[in-house]
């Protein structure tokens, strides 16, 4: 339990020194899934977020994968049920699971033995999509490795908030700036026909 406490405590640790609102979240993310492939001892991490506009999980962050590359529908696959479900999952062998969704192996020519998934939830509760390692070098997915999966996704829920909003703050900001400088040229336009 003691060993499960400090790998949790560096993990957020080091994903915690990433999430700065200036850095670009793509790099932010594609490194969080490097510490995390390395904390869980997996061949591969990634996240699906939901696109409400076609109901797909699309790959946003991965490391041997671009980013869209892979979309499956919202209800696909462990992804797709831990996403509508919002319960996080251990599949220790799967191929045997009927959840499984082999067309993503067959698409990216990765063959998935075992994988832990869990969703990205905001801080008020609404899902973004899921975070999963993939291929536990040592063995089996374990309630501890879950635990860890559960942690970072909570930090990584809050950094792509932060820089949706971030984002947001900066288009409004823009769009204040343009309307300010536009009052000011027709206000200067005023007073020269006067």
């Amino acid at each position: 339990m003691e060993e499960s406490k400090t790998r949790s405590y560096r993990l957020a640790k080091k994903l915690s020194q990433l999430f700065d609102l200036e850095s670009k979240i793509d790099t932010v993310l594609s490194v969080s899934m490097y510490y995390l492939n390395q904390f869980m001892d997996s061949e591969r991490s990634s996240i699906f977020l939901f696109q409400p506009w076609n109901q797909q999980l699309a790959i946003f962050s991965s490391l041997d994968l671009e980013k869209h590359e892979i979309c499956i529908p919202k209800s696909c696959g462990v992804a797709g049920c831990v996403f509508v479900n919002r319960q996080p999952a251990i599949v220790n062998n799967a191929y045997e699971d009927n959840r499984f969704y082999k067309e993503v192996d067959e698409m990216t020519g990765f063959k998935t033995r075992n994988l832990i998934c869990t969703p990205l939830l905001d801080f008020k509760e609404n899902c973004l999509g899921t975070l999963q390692s993939m291929n536990k070098k040592g063995g089996d997915f374990t309630t501890d490795d879950l635990e860890l999966l559960r942690l970072a996704a909570r930090m990584v829920a809050v950094a792509i908030n932060n820089s949706r909003q971030y984002i947001e703050l900066l288009v409004k900001n823009e769009a204040s700036r343009k309307f300010i400088n536009q009052i000011a040229d027709d206000s200067d336009n005023i007073f020269d026909e006067l």
